[in-house]
């Protein structure tokens, strides 16, 4: 029985969007044997935990069938202990920290800036860094948050005794860990996207847009890096509070069973396009294709 045909614009969208990935896997040592074992495994686990057939039992035999991983090694990668990383843990609590500290308006001034915080708490029992490391999570000591921050370069403390936070800090940029982290979990997200938006019976489609245009001087790139990077901010830290003060009032909830997340992102290169090629236009904007149903 022969396997179905993919599409042929999909198949060149996947080697389009990998190409950036072997470039960053090369550059770290991660070779084609490597990255296709892993790949097995992958394949494995989306067929085991996403593809279920109703009334059916999961069976080897099914999940060597879909996935197209021999037998042998889909046994094996099923009864492999999963590896543990304490990264993605300790990266999402800097992530909530930051956002509750750059939203929460009790830690705002009045220019919306993210206020200096007290290392520990005074008498009067008012906010302090501490207090806010231990209103997200109570089991982890705030020194040991407050060390890390220090050395990555996220905050300093000055000679009052406070900490004081980069208004733009999200990520620690001297943290590898959280910054592999932070692309899986980004990128995974940005792919899902994309991916619902392609699949078929889906009929609500995300939000997905970029603007594009090349024959650029140098000049006008970093004019528009810096206003990307302006306009990204307010809107991230816009959406930060507001979702702040939904979390907030959907604590009790029973149906807050959902995660949201909205990126923004700005990439630009240097290189001589070749004749042909499909992007070589002054510029558009790439529509999700529910605004390109509409426009039909």
């Amino acid at each position: 029985m022969s396997s179905p045909t993919p599409p042929i614009a999909l198949v060149k969208a996947v080697k389009m969007l990998l190409r950036p990935l072997i470039r960053l896997l090369i550059e770290y040592g991660i070779t084609f044997p490597y990255l296709s074992n892993l790949l097995k495994s992958v394949f494995v686990e989306v067929v085991n935990e996403e593809m279920l057939v109703d009334g059916k039992r999961q069976t080897i035999s099914r999940i060597s069938v879909v996935s197209g991983v021999h037998r042998k090694d889909v046994k094996r990668i099923l009864e492999e202990p999963e590896e543990s990383d304490s990264s993605g843990k300790a990266a999402s609590l800097g992530a909530r920290i930051l956002g509750i500290w750059l939203g929460d308006p009790q830690y705002k001034g009045e220019d919306g800036a993210p206020l200096p915080l007290p290392r520990v708490p005074a008498i009067d029992g008012n906010i302090s860094f501490e207090q806010l490391v231990e209103s997200v999570n109570k089991d982890v000591r705030p020194r040991a948050v407050l060390d890390e921050w220090l050395r990555s370069g996220l905050v300093q403390i000055d000679d009052r005794d406070y900490v004081v936070l980069d208004p733009e800090a999200f990520v620690t940029e001297k943290n590898f860990d959280e910054r592999a982290y932070f692309l899986g979990r980004n990128l995974r997200d940005h792919l899902a996207t994309a991916s619902h938006n392609l699949m078929p019976g889906h009929e609500r489609k995300f939000f997905e847009r970029t603007v594009f245009y090349d024959r650029l001087s140098q000049q006008s790139v970093d004019e528009l890096n810096q206003l990307s990077h302006k306009l990204a901010m307010e809107t991230l830290q816009k959406i930060n509070e507001e979702a702040i003060r939904l979390a907030e009032r959907d604590e009790e909830s029973a149906d807050a069973t959902y995660r949201m997340t909205f990126g923004s992102f700005y990439f630009q290169k240097d290189e001589r396009l070749e004749l042909g090629d499909v992007e070589s236009v002054k510029g558009s904007t790439a529509l999700s294709s529910k605004d390109m149903q509409k426009g039909q």
